[in-house]
């Protein structure tokens, strides 16, 4: 099975794959990879017009083009420092405009992170505190909102299932180009990816419609590359180039499908008028405080990512904004640059003024936190704060470090800086200290009883937040244990089911309570065939993540292949009750509502689903 455009075990931010027994391996394309690096070479840059003169009114204001590459750290760029990266176009774009030294994520988690880029709040405000199982609520107003509201036409283009439009980012969106090739047809996991080529064809031809149709509407696109997401298997010839460090491949990879995207716009006659920003979500640990990936942790590994801004004769060449910056900054950033009315009540700033080298008043905290160690393993999440060079980690043994002087975040001060350590809690406790929003899906009272009424009498509560906590692990004593894991995720990925259980077993004898490791076995059970004995596995994980629509559904499938149609059904409804949009439980729904001879009633769920999820192929 290939690496791309398929599901693929992700153990360190998103529940594991579920593969069905039997399912086929696909081959890897190469060709479209081949082409674009050949063509991307100096096409943008070498054949760039200047910047005309902009026509005033509403109609000419710039378009925008929002890249975000998932999981990409700032310093594997040339640009930031990386002498052995192939980066030239990012790097050339940050000669031409503004690159901010140094940008810090919110979340080490790409749902999250990404809620607080288009929102400009913090998860603590947005509520959306890990992948899966939350959605970004409506009545927040996002940049995408803020845009098409001023005109705007508006696509995004996503490359991975955790952006799925039913988490809450497509709103706003006048297309929300979200298809995963190679998803399992029964099985919809947050496993799903594109690679990057072929999400930027999707957004190619959308731009060429757009200039063809509609060529003096402003647009905003969001691209979305989730290529350097673990694990690293870039294209050729990425492949070869790079077989030391496959991490840099995906990266060089990447910048040569923003390559082309550029090229496109300066084909369609659009770039000239084009502002664009390039960052990441998150960062990448590559090893660094035991961690092999991210998402466990809020050291500086996984939180510093690339930002750069360009729009020549519009934006300052060559310019580097030393102050650091928050990704909640970016929306406000890009409505003034557009002039755009701002986002009220936000917690991110305009960097505008860093821009245009004006004083900007004293640069505010930056907050980030991951709550996934508690969501999917059971054990404390992490909150940072970081003012100048101090940063202040809250955690079972909490840490201080001084990141002038100790960048890499060696040495623990915590205990001989109480006084530092009272200014950096006191601010913490203002930004989070009540723990935040939770935005755990359409949890209603109306949900709440569908659910009482299928017996699940607690699963309409959310997670207690407050109140008596029980002493959690600090994740640095286990993160050996969360490696082994994600390791044995991927090995169920690959169907070595052989090596994953004993993993999985020895994990689950001495911290039964993990709910990953729960969630890995249902799956690895699953994948073969042994539907019975994943079910137990799904339900205890259910008894902690009680909002999991997708864990319902699983059982709804296990339940199915055991012939118990009847108890399919309840799952598919639990799931639905969570989550209404979960095209694919209303679609198993009507499978068994036709096994029932209700043809009428299967025919409904099915339109129900189309109208969810049109663009959804139903198999």
């Amino acid at each position: 099975m290939s690496r791309k455009g398929r599901p693929r075990g992700r153990g360190q931010e998103t529940p594991p794959a579920a593969p069905v027994a039997g399912s086929p391996r696909r081959t890897r394309a190469v060709g479209i990879a081949l082409a674009l690096a050949a063509a991307a070479v100096g096409a943008f840059f070498a054949s760039r017009r200047p910047p005309a003169a902009a026509p005033a009114g509403p109609a000419q204001r710039p378009n925008v083009l929002l890249v975000t590459i998932d999981t990409a750290r700032a310093d594997r760029y040339g640009s930031y420092g990386h002498a052995a990266a192939r980066t030239r176009h990012i790097d050339r774009l940050a000669a031409e405009g503004v690159r901010f030294e140094t940008a810090l994520s919110s979340a080490p988690i790409t749902l999250p992170s990404h809620a607080s880029i288009f929102t400009g709040l913090y998860p603590t405000r947005h509520g959306v505190r890990n992948n899966g199982n939350f959605y970004v609520p409506e009545r927040l107003p996002t940049l995408t909102t803020r845009l098409r509201d001023q005109g705007y036409a508006t696509a995004a283009f996503v490359s991975s299932f955790v952006l799925d439009r039913r988490y809450g980012l497509a709103r706003g969106f006048d297309t929300y180009d979200d298809r995963m090739e190679g998803a399992t047809p029964q099985i919809v996991t947050l496993e799903a990816e594109r690679r990057g080529d072929r999400t930027a064809l999707a957004l190619g031809e959308w731009l060429a419609r757009q200039a063809r149709d509609e060529p003096q509407r402003p647009f905003l696109a969001w691209l979305h590359l989730y290529d350097p997401h673990e694990p690293y298997r870039p294209p050729p010839p990425f492949r070869q180039l790079f077989a030391g460090s496959p991490y840099d491949g995906e990266i060089a990879f990447d910048d040569a499908v923003l390559a082309s995207v550029l090229d496109k716009l300066r084909q369609t006659g659009q770039l000239d008028r084009t502002l664009v920003a390039v960052t990441s979500d998150h960062g990448e640990s590559l090893g660094e405080h035991g961690e092999e990936t991210h998402s466990m942790f809020v050291y500086e590994a996984a939180l510093k990512v690339p930002l750069v801004l360009w729009r020549p004769g519009r934006l300052p060449a060559a310019r580097v904004v030393e102050e650091p910056v928050r990704l909640v900054d970016l929306a406000p950033t890009l409505l003034e640059l557009v002039g755009a009315p701002a986002l009220e009540g936000v917690d991110g700033r305009s960097l505008v003024p860093l821009i245009e080298g004006r004083p900007s008043g004293p640069p505010p905290a930056l907050y980030a936190e991951t709550y996934l160690p508690k969501y999917y393993m059971n054990w404390a999440p992490l909150r940072a704060l970081r003012e100048a060079r101090y940063k202040l980690i809250d955690a079972p043994r909490p840490e201080l470090y001084d990141l002038r002087e100790d960048p890499g975040e060696q040495h623990n001060l915590y205990a001989e800086q109480p006084g530092r350590v009272a200014v950096l809690r006191r601010e913490l406790e203002r930004w989070a200290g009540d723990g935040g929003a939770l935005s755990l899906g359409e949890l209603d009272r109306e949900a709440t009883e569908k659910l009482a009424a299928l017996g699940y009498l607690g699963a309409g509560a959310a997670p207690a937040e407050g109140g008596h906590e029980p002493a959690r692990k600090d994740p640095k004593d286990v993160i050996r244990v969360f490696n082994r894991l994600r390791r044995a995720n991927g090995a169920v990925r690959d169907r070595r089911f052989d090596e994953a259980l004993p993993v999985l077993r020895e994990v689950l004898a001495d911290d039964p309570r993990n709910a990953f490791a729960r969630l890995v076995m249902g799956s690895a059970l699953m994948g073969m065939s042994r539907w019975r004995e994943a079910m137990p596995w799904f339900r205890s994980y259910l008894e902690q993540v009680p909002t999991s629509a997708s864990a319902h559904h699983w059982l709804a499938i296990c339940h199915l292949r055991s012939g118990q149609p009847d108890d399919a059904f309840r799952e598919a409804e639990a799931a639905l009750a969570i989550d209404p949009r979960f095209s694919d439980a209303r679609v198993l729904k009507g499978g068994v509502l036709a096994l029932r001879g209700a043809h009428a009633e299967a025919i409904a769920e099915l339109r129900r689903a189309v109208e969810t999820d049109p663009a959804k192929p139903i198999l």
